[in-house]
């Protein structure tokens, strides 16, 4: 089964196990009866803390939300906190949905849609659920205070639970889509943050033992949250600043040759055409968009010598060359930024019949995403001129990829790739993402 398709079907189950257990407990929302006006500021609370969101990665956001979450489970019974949040999280994400559409002018299917409102507010739902269970196992609430050591004690295993099942479930997601280990997706995501994070749980629980008092307060409690979000969104900008300084640096090495000017920016151009096409989601397109604009930075290593030569390379010279995408790969691996791309960047240069490098690998065992590059980086080095050669016709460059197809490249990108881009014949040093996304 291919990744997506797994990934599609997990979040699929995780919104229909949340949804059977909201039908089953519908019962139990009027339990306690039903505080309006706290239901109301916790939920206008919760919608503008949505509204302002950090990426933490290309797939995982955050938010101060999680303190509203959390003194929602404090203040309401189980059954009201969970279906509060999980009604808020769909929300946002339907919100979020409708903006898109409006910017962009473009209708993504109603089935992702629908996959995604039911998954997030499925697993809001389960991770306040549970929290609230762990709290109510253990007598504590807001309106019944902590009952001494081991109270205290439940309040930050629930907090604990809480955001480690939110986080975890999102991070199975993204690795059965990426066909990677969930363990170290979880590990990265949290530990940029943890610090913040603890901090908004902190003020939740602060937050919902005041208000057992004073109903209004969580309308205030939006303003310590954000001095909270400014200190997340201060290292997330650190963050994006060490990844904009990568791209950067990948573009010195294009620099490097004049006749490489501006390549990884063309490969990445082509690179989003060519997955746009494909059908892959948004965040694997911006995952090997990302990929392509880094994928040639471990020639950074490679002599000039090499790499400058005005001439064919010799076969000792041609293995310093190929030691290239381990190169970059080792140049990645310590930025958790890059964990995701650096099988793209490792495999850039193998082929679909296995005579490729650095490691051989048979085309056929590399997911379709670590087969787009390829393509589009054998197209721009076609099409643009070196030393010892002119550039190729752009007619002639998309008759070489039929021609390859099945043997050097995956002839179902290679498809995608000629439909996409057969029609664009930029010149080469002028392409833009505009002009190939109107193709």
């Amino acid at each position: 089964m291919a990744p997506r398709r797994r990934s599609e079907l997990y979040r699929l189950g995780v919104g229909a196990v949340a949804l059977a257990i909201f039908v089953t407990t519908l019962g139990r929302l009027q339990a306690g009866g039903l505080d309006w006006w706290l239901v109301a500021s916790l939920s206008a609370t919760g919608l503008l803390a949505l509204e302002f969101p950090l990426h933490i990665s290309l797939s995982v956001k955050v938010s101060v939300a999680s303190a509203v979450f959390f003194a929602a489970v404090l203040l309401l019974p189980v059954a009201q906190a969970a279906a509060l949040v999980g009604a808020l999280q769909a929300l946002d994400i339907s919100v979020a949905a409708v903006r898109k559409i409006r910017r962009t002018r473009e209708r993504p299917p109603l089935r992702a849609i629908a996959i995604n409102l039911l998954f997030n507010g499925g697993q809001a739902y389960l991770s306040a659920l549970i929290g609230g269970l762990l709290l109510q196992s253990a007598g504590v609430s807001a309106r019944t205070g902590l009952a001494g050591a081991e109270g205290a004690l439940a309040l930050v295993a629930a907090a604990v639970v809480m955001y480690g099942v939110n986080i975890f479930l999102v991070s199975l997601a993204v690795a059965l889509a990426t066909s990677r280990s969930p363990f170290p997706l979880f590990l990265n995501t949290q530990r940029l943050v943890y610090v913040q994070f603890a901090s908004l749980y902190l003020l939740g629980a602060v937050a919902a033992f005041a208000s057992a008092r004073f109903s209004w307060l969580p309308l205030l409690a939006i303003v310590p949250a954000t001095l909270v979000y400014h200190s997340l969104r201060q290292r997330v900008e650190m963050r994006r600043d060490a990844m904009r300084a990568m791209e950067r640096m990948a573009d010195e090495v294009d620099r490097r040759d004049p006749y490489t000017f501006n390549h990884s920016q063309r490969v990445a151009v082509y690179t989003h055409a060519i997955a746009r096409k494909l059908g892959f989601s948004p965040a694997e397109v911006d995952l090997l968009e990302l990929a392509a604009k880094v994928h040639d930075i471990g020639k950074i290593r490679v002599p000039d010598s090499i790499l400058l030569k005005p001439a064919a390379l010799t076969p000792a010279e041609r293995r310093v060359m190929e030691t290239h995408p381990r190169l970059g790969y080792d140049i990645l691996r310590p930025l958790s930024d890059y964990h995701k791309v650096l099988d793209l960047v490792l495999t850039h240069h193998e082929r679909y019949d296995g005579r490729g490098y650095p490691n051989g690998t048979v085309g056929r065992r590399l997911l379709l995403i670590a087969q787009v590059i390829p393509v589009a980086d054998s197209l721009d080095a076609m099409t643009t001129a070196r030393a010892y050669r002119g550039p190729k016709p752009w007619a002639s460059a998309m008759e070489e990829l039929r021609r390859g197809a099945g043997t050097q490249w995956n002839p179902q990108v290679v498809e995608a790739a000629v439909a996409v881009l057969s029609q664009v014949q930029p010149a080469p040093a002028a392409v833009s993402t505009a002009a190939v996304a109107s193709a």
